[in-house]
């Protein structure tokens, strides 16, 4: 998030480069150590509630957390994604007129947007035939995504104002340590285990944080009681890249969310707890052999703007990340049964699942490099529909295998999915860029390079 923001700082005459990137590594390494403290955080929220209650209560809030995320990335409608390019710029060049116009388009569309979604939320719970706990799910989730949503346009608004601690840190960090010492406090203080008192938590520590992050900002916040007039209208310059945004940010970065919600479709919330567990902790290794990609965007970028060769990068970054899902694929498979049982025996049965898992996290680990080259040569708004069939292809071999194999059915779904994203990714960069990021693509490059040539074999 804090990159965008950065650049400007770049650009800017008072700063020295030397300044400038000492300011990037700052922001960058707060970033990765507020994620990974927020995963921390999560990791051992969802293990006291796993010992603590029943598998069909836990099955409800890991749905109602995946929920809340993936629901309040829909109410943003993608603003908050495309506000980390184009507030960071206008403020950069002090055009404050259009940060108005930003922000009122945004404003607008996301409330649309949020009482939509309350509304059919409210629907939802009183006349669809939904299961009780996919219901009650549903209703507090949404609830909970209202000020998430309003909290992630604030972190972009942050970010462009170079705040960069406020821009991550109530996100990534407050709301899942909250979460744990909620449950922690209710479990050691001995109060009746009632899941809704946790679902109550999930909705006031989401209201509790915006809250928080908006007075802090003060004059930055961009939810304030009186919008000023804007003299321009940007609606129709901004409304289908958002959009575009949205459905790459849902493939980056809810897609085990997106499982979850499709497994309290079909599954009781017994295995749906199950599955949470094994979706998150794949999702959780993910994260740590992708976590360095970032970091290498700035050597990227130049190593194309001087023309050198950029596959010794590419391909060392490929190694780096498949060698740390290699080795937690192996210590799945030799200690995945044992790792499950902190949560509880009944969680062993998402051993398999969380091979599959894992192994989908590879797929989509191989072709990181991928977006990274999309992202740089400007093609993420092209992506969006490659974005839509790969969510499309969840959904499809989701409901055509879960109701015959349950959580591997999923499992299964998933893995097809990350695999069609991973190829479709590779195909677009190869035509947009001319090359590809990817293991496959650079070893195929390197070995043609190498070949003999026609003179040579005859």
């Amino acid at each position: 998030m804090a990159f965008n923001a950065v650049d400007t700082e770049l650009r800017g005459p008072a700063f020295g480069r030397s300044e400038a990137l000492f300011r990037l590594a700052l922001a960058a390494f707060g970033l990765m150590g507020a994620r990974l403290a927020g995963a921390v955080f999560s990791f051992l929220s969802q293990l006291i509630l796993a010992r603590s209650f029943a598998a069909a209560d836990v099955g409800v809030v890991f749905l109602a957390m995946s929920v809340t995320t993936f629901v309040s990335l829909l109410m943003t409608c993608g603003y908050h994604t495309l506000a980390l390019t184009y507030l960071a710029r206008y403020r950069a060049f002090g055009r404050s007129r259009l940060v108005d116009a930003f922000l009122a388009v945004s404003r607008r569309d996301m409330v649309i947007a949020a009482l939509l979604m309350l509304l059919a939320s409210v629907i939802a719970y009183f006349f669809l035939p939904l299961s009780d706990h996919m219901a009650k799910a549903l209703l507090f989730g949404c609830l909970a995504a209202v000020p998430l949503a309003a909290l992630r346009l604030n972190n972009s608004s942050a970010n462009a104002q170079r705040r960069f601690t406020l821009s991550y840190a109530p996100d990534f960090v407050a709301r899942p340590l909250l979460l744990l010492i909620f449950v922690a406090g209710m479990v050691l203080a001995g109060v009746g285990r009632d899941v809704d008192y946790v679902l109550m938590a999930l909705v006031a520590i989401s209201f509790g944080v915006a809250i928080g992050q908006a007075a802090i900002l003060g004059k930055d916040n961009v939810w304030p009681w009186t919008a000023p007039a804007v003299s321009r209208n940007l609606t129709r310059f901004l409304r289908h890249r958002a959009v575009a945004m949205l459905l790459v940010t849902v493939v980056a970065g809810a897609s085990a969310d997106l499982v979850v919600m499709l497994g309290g479709l079909f599954l009781p919330s017994s295995e749906v707890a199950v599955l949470g567990v094994a979706v998150r902790l794949a999702a959780l290794i993910g994260f740590f052999s992708s976590a360095s990609q970032p970091f290498v965007l700035r050597d990227l970028a130049s190593a194309r703007a001087s023309g050198a060769d950029t596959d010794r990068l590419l391909l060392r970054m490929n190694l780096a990340g498949l060698s740390i899902m290699g080795l937690a694929i192996l210590a799945c498979v030799l200690f995945g049964p044992a790792i499950l049982r902190l949560y509880g025996v009944e969680y062993g049965a998402g051993y398999w699942p969380l091979l599959l898992f894992m192994v989908g996290q590879a797929f989509r680990t191989s072709g990181g490099m991928n977006g990274e080259l999309l992202a740089l040569g400007g093609h993420q708004v092209k992506s969006a529909s490659l974005c839509f069939c790969a969510v499309l292809v969840l959904v499809t071999m989701a409901t055509l295998l879960t109701p015959h194999w349950g959580i591997m059915g999923l499992a299964t779904a998933s893995v097809i999915a990350e695999a069609f994203w991973a190829a479709g990714l590779a195909l677009l960069t190869q035509r947009l860029e001319g090359r590809r990021g990817d293991i496959v693509g650079l070893l195929m490059r390197r070995w043609a390079s190498h070949s003999p040539g026609p003179a040579f074999r005859r």
